[in-house]
């Protein structure tokens, strides 16, 4: 499809059950979306994933305010896309985005070609954002050029950056300790807890898919551990 003028969303699939971890399979493939947020400015997407096990793949993205995809839930594939001039007008942006969730784990963003994202923020802008404390994510073999933060992981833990391309951007990988202090997490933000709370995550197939977050409020939470930085050049 070729979509463009719109107010918000591109395109908008959820798919799958939570609970169970049964994908949706739903795949928005080989679009060309852009002009596109031209009303809601900012988390209008050209394409937003939801659920468990959906795919973006092969599609063409620019010329949008902020975000060109948010992606929310598990084993999400996002592949093999080509975004350039997206986060125009905003700061502490990623194309790729997702934030504040410990169980939103077993996405991979893959292959994708990302250019040109740097815009008029302090924060700047990203090529993948993890934001705040987003784990269990691979992240590889991408092409990032002209971003801020090319690579960037929020607190997060268990997430993978592998062989990935950066170049003339002002930071390749970025990895903080935002979370760390977990008392004041909670006082600000009981989110993440009600998040946790939200799906059987000591049980199967949550335990043995993602064993993790079995022990997660006993394993120094809030801290960035087994994060994973290697053969990126």
């Amino acid at each position: 499809c070729d979509i463009h003028d719109v107010g918000s969303f591109g395109i908008s699939l959820t798919g799958g059950d939570r609970q169970s971890l049964t994908p949706g399979g739903h795949t928005a493939l080989n679009n060309h979306v852009y002009c596109f947020a031209r009303l809601q400015r900012t988390y209008a997407g050209a394409v937003h994933l939801n659920g468990v096990g959906n795919r973006a793949a092969h599609n063409l993205i620019h010329d949008a305010p902020h975000l060109a995809m948010e992606f929310i839930g598990n084993d999400h594939l996002i592949e093999y896309n080509h975004i350039h001039h997206v986060a125009q007008e905003t700061g502490d942006v990623g194309a790729l985005y997702t934030g504040r969730d410990w169980t939103a784990r077993g996405n991979v963003i893959r292959y994708n070609f990302m250019h040109d994202l740097l815009e008029p923020g302090v924060v700047g802008s990203m090529g993948v954002y993890l934001d705040d404390c987003i784990c269990g994510t691979e992240v590889y073999g991408n092409v990032i050029h002209k971003a801020t933060y090319a690579l960037h992981s929020g607190g997060g833990r268990d997430n993978i950056f592998r062989n990935n391309i950066v170049t003339e951007s002002k930071h390749a990988v970025h990895i903080d300790t935002r979370c760390a202090d977990i008392d004041v997490v909670r006082e600000k933000m009981p989110i993440y807890w009600d998040r946790l709370e939200a799906v059987p995550y000591r049980q199967p197939p949550w335990s043995e898919r993602y064993p993790e977050l079995v022990n997660i409020l006993d394993d120094d939470l809030g801290m960035p551990k087994r994060n994973v930085v290697e053969r990126n050049v």
